[in-house]
């Protein structure tokens, strides 16, 4: 199986040296514990080995916004933005206009710039604009099929806790589930990720310690 480079400190040595090629990964966790980092942190990575990374916004925070926070970190490079090689969309206006059209909307950005990974944050805004789970799952199944075809990592972030994993449709659609958490011990909260499902590939179980610093996000497998 083809596999590329996570580009997180730790994370490939879990998962068999990288993410499966193409695969649909699911990053879910609540507010704050760092999916947005990692994944964007990742498009960098292949960025900087010559691919075309992604990010695809809803009706989120506008990209100027994302874009502002991410550059405290020493992975984002604004020089692979202004070149072209990372790209940030916001499919804001075309949810609003007809959430029906979203998905050739959305094939006519990939159909544009071809990216190696692809990062649709949230997912979550998906769901929400769909008025039934059929047509939300038919949506899931397009899109994620579609980017295969591009030989493409998608990520799909997700605002959910592991105990809404199990009732979603996206946890059963899509190849790959990183979760990310952050319980309350003693007087503070630790970060943790979990390598919940991956497809095809023999992964480290459990929850592994999570640090995220200028550098970004790092895991420490064997640490918990």
């Amino acid at each position: 199986m083809d596999r590329v480079e996570s580009g997180i400190p730790g994370l490939d040595e879990m998962i068999e040296g990288g993410f499966p090629l193409p695969s649909s990964i699911l990053v879910a966790g609540e507010p704050g514990t760092g999916k947005t980092t990692m994944c964007v942190q990742s498009l960098f990575h292949g960025a900087k080995s010559g691919e075309t990374g992604m990010y695809l916004t809803g009706i989120s925070e506008p990209n100027w916004v994302v874009q502002k926070f991410l550059s405290s970190f020493s992975f984002f490079d604004q020089s692979l933005v202004e070149m072209g090689r990372v790209v940030f969309i916001d499919m804001g206006d075309a949810m609003r206009r007809n959430p029906d059209d979203v998905l050739n909307a959305l094939k006519g950005e990939v159909e544009r710039y071809s990216p190696n990974r692809l990062v649709l944050d949230p997912i979550t805004v998906m769901r929400i604009a769909f008025d039934s789970q059929k047509r939300y799952r038919e949506f899931l199944h397009d899109f994620t099929t579609f980017m295969k075809a591009f030989n493409c990592i998608t990520f799909l972030t997700s605002e959910m806790s592991y105990a809404d994993i199990p009732h979603s449709l996206e946890g059963y659609m899509a190849d790959s589930i990183l979760v990310f958490s952050y319980p309350k011990e003693e007087n503070a909260r630790r970060k943790y990720l979990e390598v919940l499902k991956m497809r095809g590939t023999k992964h480290l179980t459990g929850e592994q310690a999570v640090d995220i610093n200028q550098a970004g996000v790092t895991i420490q497998p064997g640490l918990r």
